[in-house]
């Protein structure tokens, strides 16, 4: 896996070694096999780095194969051709393998490879075209990407919303991730030392993001957003979450909103709250779809413009009605311009309190979306499939998008919490294999 931290879901790339079994074959028929090999695999996997082929001609070579293959490699790519039995030499090499036939479409040849090498131990995979070979490639590089990553959590811990795994070394036991707590302090001291230069360059970078742009509004967030990025620079960082309710605004109201929309649109994981297990969600949804990803609250009751939510009365109507609809609402203040369908946003303040400042943009409409949130002891996730009916932009939260899902009593059943990310398309096919490559369980509502 080739992994460029400071471009985040942008820098991953798949290193695949592409590997077939033909014995006795002489120099000249090897060359040729792995010109062919190599010409129906680069179209398919373009955005990765492909490896030259390996022939394997005989006994000998099977035997050396773990030896001669670098350690960085994500998946052996298997053409499935030459006699089978020899293929067990590859349990050995203790990395998934992706079978290759019929320029993609794996069928009965390779169910019986697959039956073959799983009782050798292999984790095999035949997907059926190319587009799911894209897709499987994603997501086995991604489960190597966690063990790269380094998730950074600004201030106090555990956060109000406690339904998340508070310790550090818990998370990298199970997924490989190393984590850090840094103070909203230091956060607030790197932010005040931030070169004048530097910050009037950002503010004109940013000028042409709104169509209302403000520079007294947006003057403080930049000097977040610079010192944020700062130190996931020093750490070597790739995600984070801000304690922003309880720790920032307590110090500083200065909303991280605007900032943390940056950072994702960049492709860095940013998460709100200190939740760091929908961080982590994020980070799920966007190495395998090296796509933007937003969190919000999946709520059954309507907005209200803030601050506060609506009267009791109110809420208990909208539950009884989101129950028998099943649609619920995701809202939040953090809009990637990435996953908006226009190109700048409106530039609003935090909540209806006359201060502050968010950003509003259309989120996409009739669009299939994934929800996702990990389990506080990290050995389960809840996906939750969906199709956004309508979006707003209703000040507190700054946007809410109501969802169709197929079962609500279920969410209300069986949800860890009401933080979850989003991503656009169905991914629960990948969290499934996702989930299959690092034993942590999937429930898909």
């Amino acid at each position: 896996m080739i992994i460029d931290l400071s471009r985040g879901f942008y820098g991953i790339k798949a290193v695949l070694q592409p590997i077939v079994f033909s014995i006795g074959a002489s120099k000249e028929e090897s060359e040729k096999l792995k010109e062919k090999f190599m010409e129906e695999l680069k179209s398919v996997y373009s955005t990765e780095e492909l490896l030259e082929p390996i022939v394997v001609t005989s006994e000998y070579e099977a035997r050396l194969l773990p030896f001669n293959i670098d350690r960085k490699v994500d998946a052996i790519i298997l053409w499935a051709h030459g006699r089978r039995y020899i293929y067990r030499r590859l349990s050995w090499l203790k990395v998934p393998v992706i079978i290759w036939d019929e320029r993609g479409y794996c069928h009965a040849a390779s169910w019986d490879i697959r039956g073959f090498l799983k009782h050798w131990g292999v984790r095999v995979i035949t997907p059926i075209g190319p587009e799911e070979h894209k897709r499987v490639v994603k997501v086995i590089s991604a489960v190597n990407a966690f063990k790269a990553s380094k998730l950074i959590v600004f201030g106090r811990i555990p956060a109000p919303n406690v339904a998340s795994q508070w310790c550090l070394e818990e998370i990298e036991r199970k997924l490989g991730l190393v984590t850090e707590n840094i103070s909203v302090d230091y956060l607030l001291e790197k932010a005040e030392r931030i070169d004048a230069e530097r910050l009037e360059k950002t503010l004109a970078e940013w000028r042409d993001l709104f169509i209302n742009f403000n520079r007294e509004a947006l003057e403080g967030v930049a000097k977040l957003y610079l010192a944020i990025k700062d130190i996931l620079e020093e750490r070597k960082a790739n995600a984070f979450t801000i304690n922003c309710l309880e720790d920032l605004f307590s110090k500083k109201f200065i909303p991280p909103c605007i900032a943390l929309a940056k950072f994702i649109d960049e492709g860095i994981v940013a998460g709100c709250e200190a939740d760091i297990n929908v961080a982590l969600s994020m980070m799920i949804l966007s190495f395998i779809s090296r796509s933007p990803v937003l969190m919000g609250n999946i709520y059954l009751f309507r907005p209200w413009p803030g601050p506060g939510f609506p009267p009791s009365e109110t809420k208990i109507k909208d539950i009884e009605e989101s129950l028998k609809t099943n649609v619920v609402r995701l809202t939040h203040d953090v809009i990637p311009l990435t996953m908006g369908v226009k190109s700048k946003w409106a530039l609003e303040d935090y909540h209806n309190m006359g201060k502050g400042a968010t950003a509003y943009v259309p989120l996409k409409t009739n669009s299939d979306v994934t929800l996702l949130r990990i389990s506080p002891d990290l050995s389960e996730m809840i996906a939750i499939k969906g199709k956004i009916l309508k979006v707003e932009d209703t000040i507190h939260c700054r946007f809410s998008a109501w969802i169709k899902v197929r079962n609500v009593r279920e969410i209300a059943d069986n949800a860890y919490t009401f933080h979850h990310a989003m991503v656009y398309g169905d991914y629960t096919r990948e969290l499934k294999l996702f989930s299959e490559l690092t034993g942590i369980e999937l429930k898909v509502l």
